[in-house]
């Protein structure tokens, strides 16, 4: 089988990838330690430990949550914590479990300063940008 003069190749693709669709400001990091100070007895934060910034882009992966309307008259959400795709060029760190995630800024500002948790990375031996698959709860999030 020949190739054909101009195919695209995986580095070209990739290029245009990170050219076009990788235009959010992410940062992947290790949350700092929290302990107590025990004269004060106030939890003190170590700083977070910043493993990477570069470009990519955030992606949700699941249905939004569903609001049922109970006789009580109140809204109850139903669904699972939201699952989201991280794309990053190929050169990023691979990402595990005990990292985080945060959009520096964006396209959307909403997402600006958000958290998500890793839940895994893709591997391929074809790859044109890496995928890491991320969990949201409001819980890290204030509430929201």
């Amino acid at each position: 089988m020949s190739v054909p003069t101009g195919a695209l190749t995986l580095g070209t693709v990739s290029a245009i990838v990170e050219a076009k669709v990788l235009v959010d400001k992410v940062r992947l990091y290790i949350p700092g330690a929290v302990h107590v100070d025990p004269e004060t007895m106030k939890e003190i934060h170590d700083p977070d430990v910043v493993l990477w910034e570069g470009l990519g882009a955030l992606l949700p992966d699941r249905n939004p949550d569903i609001a049922l309307h109970l006789a009580d008259q109140q809204y109850t959400s139903v669904g699972a914590a939201g699952r989201y795709k991280l794309l990053t060029p190929v050169s990023a760190p691979t990402a595990t479990p005990q990292h985080r995630v945060t959009v520096l800024s964006g396209r959307d500002p909403d997402a600006t300063g958000r958290i998500w948790t890793v839940l895994g990375v893709e591997r391929s031996s074809h790859p044109v940008v890496r995928t890491t698959w991320l969990g949201y709860e409001t819980t890290n999030n204030g509430g929201s």
